[in-house]
């Protein structure tokens, strides 16, 4: 599903569709008219980059929830 070129795309995570590695990128600037989109990301060597793409070739990254604590149960003991 491809992300809308509108402003309350900056800051949010996205990656390329095609890509299966693709890296998680923050997006920096949208161009609305053309529906271009800036992103920002740090290579595996941590460098700095960035890259611009049209919005249908990019995917938001969904937020993972965090793991939610195991409630422990109740054991009941048998009377004898």
């Amino acid at each position: 599903m491809s992300v809308r070129a509108t402003e309350r795309l900056i800051g949010d995570l996205v990656s390329v569709s095609a890509l299966i590695k693709s890296p998680e990128m923050v997006v920096k600037t949208i161009n609305e008219e053309t529906k271009i989109i800036t992103t920002a990301w740090f290579s595996s060597q941590n460098e700095y980059q960035e890259g611009t793409f049209p919005a249908n070739a990019l995917d938001r990254v969904e937020k993972k929830r965090p793991a939610q604590p195991v409630k422990a149960t109740k054991t009941t003991k048998r009377k004898k």
